[in-house]
């Protein structure tokens, strides 16, 4: 099997269909190098994004592009709140292991 490139792995949109095709080759935890910074709900879909000069766990904004509208939000937690995807749904799985990616790790 070839060597996985964690950097062309980033280009692909994060969603449910790439977190099923990972899980299927067996690959659980994705280092940060292979994550994209977008998330493809099907009906929406959110950025994970930085005002230049911070870092991630300094000022991480979360920006929802839903119904042809857009919202922007300080925590995922707001941005469930709003698509309600259920945990132990596909998206709402798939979601929440994406934004584990942006937590800090304590």
């Amino acid at each position: 099997m070839a060597e996985i490139s964690w950097k062309q792995l980033s280009m692909i949109t994060e969603s449910v269909l790439k977190a099923s095709v990972l899980r299927a080759c067996g690959i659980e935890d994705v280092p940060a190098a292979g994550i994209n910074r977008t998330f493809d709900g099907g009906t929406f879909q959110v950025y994970a994004t930085v005002a230049p000069g911070t870092h991630f766990s300094e000022g991480i904004r979360y920006t929802l592009y839903q119904n042809g509208g857009t919202k922007s939000f300080d925590t995922h937690k707001e941005v469930l709140r709003v698509i309600k995807a259920a945990p132990g749904t596909p998206t709402g799985d798939a979601i929440r292991q994406w934004f584990a990616h942006f937590l800090a790790k304590s």
